[in-house]
């Protein structure tokens, strides 16, 4: 009995792992023109905050800072050359202090090597595409993962209401106005 639904098995597996895999792959492409379309790079003074930034945080590669008409939420692309993007409503809707606690946790995804790690966490979701502990598992790592970087921008920024405050006001901006 086994040894007929075997193919079978590996089959479905099989196919899982190619939808999976071209879901993955969909997203580090879109990721990838995030990276490049309809970016600027920031004002020279948003820029330098993030250099203070990150001397504080103790990171020693180079982070570019751009702005994206199209990224609705600030986020940290690559792991390399790591580059956060910041939408451009926080960059003309937020406070300096905000502004500073929104970068500060996008610099802790990069102090703690959050990109390649989600990579990895990525590859084993294809792998294992079928067992609901991986997704719940993966879900909660995700979750703890902003938590860390939570902690790391409240930390460094001396103020956890103004990090609340950012991220409120954020979430504010990218609400569609009602009618």
């Amino acid at each position: 009995m086994v040894r007929l639904m075997l193919p079978w098995l590996v089959s479905g597996w099989l196919i899982g792992v190619v939808v999976f895999s071209l879901r993955l792959l969909l997203t580090w492409r879109h990721v990838g023109l995030l990276r490049t379309s309809q970016v600027t790079p920031v004002a020279e003074h948003l820029a330098s905050a993030a250099r203070r930034l990150a001397d504080r945080m103790g990171l020693r590669c180079k982070v570019t800072l751009l702005e994206s008409k199209i990224a609705e939420v600030p986020m940290v692309i690559g792991w390399l050359k790591p580059v956060i993007l910041l939408p451009v409503a926080a960059t003309s809707g937020l406070s300096v202090s905000q502004i500073d606690a929104i970068l500060a946790h996008e610099l802790a995804h990069v102090r703690r090597w959050d990109c390649p790690v989600n990579l990895l966490q990525s590859i084993v979701e294809t792998i294992l595409f079928y067992h609901p502990a991986v997704w719940w598992v993966s879900r909660t790592i995700r979750q703890e993962r902003e938590n860390c970087c939570d902690d790391i921008a409240s930390e460094v920024c001396g103020d956890r209401v103004t990090y609340v405050r950012a991220l409120l006001q954020l979430e504010e901006l990218r609400q569609p106005e009602s009618l």
